[in-house]
């Protein structure tokens, strides 16, 4: 069912261990990547909680400090112990938010968004309450950076690997969306640091990068354009054979292997 103008949502936020985060950018931050991973989700979780839409914010996590922080900042906490990737967490999450009495639509949101602004945020919700599961597609082509549902239910998250293809054909609508390239700027990469910075970064991750100077970011940054938003690939088409109820009945069918 779609959602009304007032409609105002729970996000789940799930963080993988900061010791086990962003592998991809050791190569450039070396044992700094924890940090940078550590950045990444405060300035994530900065910008949703300062997104008006937002009545509540879980996150999932199996990480002490990660736990410490979002207690903090006033978020609830799901425990992702044993950690089993994003999915299991994504799932983990959504049975959390299923038992709160703020009921209402749910929106999961990867925590490597530094570049993230709350009127981003503010239109992918708002664009997102007309349809029962919709999700907003990486700065790539392939990936999912935001995936939303009417109900903690209908989720059915297939991040990870061409999550964009896989939440198409799993019925979800595929947001197409200018102006939002913060929302869409996931960091795995130096150059992807690169982009985000170019686009402005949240206090956390540009306090840190003013500590780390003396390591230049590599030539041939990602690009992403303010005015226009990251480069969007043609719309993958959704076979009609499965509807969100039937997206729903396999959601609770899913099963958590860890790996």
């Amino acid at each position: 069912m779609p959602h009304t103008d007032s409609t105002r949502w729970t996000v789940l936020l799930p963080v993988k261990p900061f010791a086990l985060g962003k592998s991809r950018l050791a190569i450039w931050a070396g044992a700094s990547r924890a940090e940078w991973a550590r950045a990444f989700y405060l300035d994530t979780l900065d910008a949703i909680f300062h997104t008006p839409l937002v009545q509540q914010v879980i996150v999932v996590t199996a990480d002490s400090e990660a736990h410490v922080l979002a207690a903090r900042a006033g978020a609830k906490v799901a425990d992702d112990t044993p950690v089993c990737g994003l999915n299991a967490a994504v799932h983990r999450g959504a049975t959390h938010a299923a038992s709160s009495p703020t009921g209402g639509p749910v929106a999961v949101l990867t925590a490597d968004l530094p570049a993230l602004r709350p009127e981003e945020l503010m239109q992918v919700l708002t664009d997102a309450r007309h349809h029962p599961r919709a999700f907003l597609t990486d700065h790539t082509g392939s990936g999912t950076t935001i995936l939303t549902a009417s109900t903690p239910r209908m989720l059915l998250p297939r991040f990870e690997g061409a999550s964009r293809t896989q939440h198409a054909v799993t019925g979800a609508h595929e947001l197409i969306i200018a102006n939002v390239p913060g929302a869409r700027l996931d960091v795995d990469t130096p150059m992807d640091l690169g982009a985000a910075l170019s686009l402005g970064v949240g206090p956390y991750s540009t306090a840190l990068r003013s500590n780390m100077r003396e390591l230049p970011l590599p030539a041939g940054s990602v690009r992403v354009t303010p005015g226009r938003g990251a480069t969007v690939a043609p719309a993958v088409p959704v076979p009609p054979w499965i509807p969100p109820v039937l997206a729903a009945e396999l959601f609770s069918k899913v099963a958590l292997t860890c790996y």
